[in-house]
């Protein structure tokens, strides 16, 4: 007997808008207007998607919202957009950056409740952090998504999140490294785990635990031979290198780390201020800081040293990802 055609779910709409204050700081500016590019960053909480931009000494947003915004990928003229049920593929233009609705939206592919993440291009297409099904997976215009890999210690046949797997990391073309909050097959483990010292970095190509120990760990990105990501729970951001022991800390922050990418000789990082008594709240970094801060702060990637940033003073508390679109020529 003939299947039942796939129903079609239309994408939503990126509207334009939405109430964001910003208080930038140091040499964010700066750094921005010489980039000459634009910093998108998704703020999933308040449904938005921030595009950043300078021109000389002002700073220039251009708000989005879509429902839920999490991952953001570029590559090429594409940007990738993760969004409560659907995976949204855009193709960048001249003017895209400073305006969303002159750009084509060239894919929308429905997922459904798979509470999708980190997204990332390999040298394959786009990838998802499929946190439900606690797998990497390939968007699909067939099925709700194309599995491509799990870890071994988490069934197949497990359709709640287990480990929740949230961050992937792509090296020379390839799927190479995963963020977990735990190593646990048990679906629902997560949240009893001990999640401040339960998290972990998943070597993929190796199959293994390349680190543990860590809180609440997000965005691996591999960058000058070391990967880079956030230890959320402990406002950081560090760095593993292959073949060595151990993890450095390169910077501490006043915030929940979250969303992390490097343009012109700079770390951007997405800070959040997790509320209170929620799943993801962080004592070890409220301990660190007496006030956290949400948006998104740039370090030196040498010295550590954070340089300057911008502040939601307004409009957005919880950051999830953030992304550089180079200037369009």
């Amino acid at each position: 007997m003939p299947s039942s055609p796939r129903p079609v779910v239309p994408p939503p709409p990126a509207l334009p808008g939405g109430e964001i204050e910003l208080r930038p700081y140091g040499d964010f500016i700066d750094w921005l207007a010489a980039s000459r590019g634009t910093l998108a960053v998704s703020t999933y909480n308040s449904g938005k998607v921030a595009l950043l931009s300078a021109r000389g000494a002002t700073l220039s947003a251009n708000v989005w919202k879509l429902p839920r915004p999490m991952g953001l990928a570029i590559q090429d003229d594409l940007l990738a957009i993760a969004a409560r049920h659907h995976v949204l593929v855009y193709e960048l233009t001249a003017n895209c950056p400073a305006d969303l609705a002159q750009c084509r939206l060239k894919a929308a592919y429905h997922t459904g409740r798979l509470d999708a993440h980190d997204l990332a291009f390999d040298s394959q297409g786009l990838l998802f952090a499929n946190t439900r099904f606690n797998c990497a997976a390939r968007p699909s215009d067939r099925v709700h998504f194309a599995r491509t890999w799990q870890p071994w210690f988490v069934a197949r046949s497990v359709r709640r999140d287990s480990c929740h797997l949230n961050g992937i990391g792509v090296r020379d073309g390839r799927l190479a490294m995963a963020t977990a909050f735990c190593q646990c097959g048990v679906p629902a483990g997560w949240r009893t785990a001990e999640r401040f010292t339960s998290g972990i970095l998943i070597d993929v190509q190796g199959e293994q635990i390349a680190v543990n120990g860590l809180n609440m760990p997000h965005s691996p990105r591999w960058h000058e031979s070391r990967w880079w990501f956030c230890n959320s729970g402990e406002g950081a951001v560090c760095t593993f290198a292959p073949g060595r022991a151990g993890v450095e800390e390169v910077a501490a922050l006043a915030g929940f780390t979250r969303g992390l990418t490097f343009a012109h000789g700079r770390a951007a990082v997405g800070l959040s201020r997790i509320r209170r008594r929620h799943i993801l709240d962080a004592p070890p970094v409220r301990q660190r800081w007496p006030a956290l801060r949400a948006g998104v702060a740039i370090i030196d990637p040498a010295s550590g040293a954070e340089t300057g940033g911008v502040e939601f003073v307004r409009g957005g508390r919880e950051v999830y990802d953030v992304a550089f679109i180079p200037e369009r020529p």
